[in-house]
């Protein structure tokens, strides 16, 4: 084999492993949108983002797992369920004191601000989510309005 041959089986070789990875991820996101809609069931959704990334909850410290997800607004509770390793959980929106825009959570940033719910947890204490998501203005604003805050 000559070293063009060499190069263009490498450049195939690329291309089958990145499309291999792309099918692999919205495999995952699909099966992490059946399973929110399967937790959503006859609610209305106001906003869902198919790829919102967790940056941390408060409750969980530093060593918590981060990742992709589906985020979802129902009428009464804000749902993460994260693609991978699948992790759900909800946040009824009569917990939520706050919400906020940081550049940073937890000492984690994304260079850009960030959507940050802070919330009573399940036993009353204080705890705290953020995620990136594509449209802040539009998730701040229904979290407060459903939350009963002022923007």
């Amino acid at each position: 084999m000559t070293w063009l041959e060499y190069a263009v089986l490498g450049v195939f070789a690329v291309a089958a492993a990145i499309f291999g990875f792309r099918v692999w991820l919205n495999r995952l996101r699909q099966s992490a949108l059946d399973d929110s809609d399967r937790a959503v069931s006859g609610k209305r959704i106001v906003l869902r983002e198919a790829s919102a990334n967790l940056i941390g909850m408060r409750s969980q410290g530093l060593g918590a797992v981060r990742g992709n997800g589906v985020l979802t607004l129902t009428e009464r509770s804000l749902q993460f369920v994260m693609w991978l390793p699948r992790r759900s959980f909800s946040i009824p929106l009569d917990s939520v004191g706050s919400v906020e825009s940081p550049t940073s959570f937890m000492g984690r940033s994304k260079l850009r601000e960030l959507l940050q719910v802070n919330f009573a947890d399940e036993r009353g204490e204080a705890d705290a989510a953020a995620w990136v998501v594509r449209d802040l203005q539009a998730w701040t604003g229904a979290l407060n309005e459903r939350a009963g805050h002022r923007s």
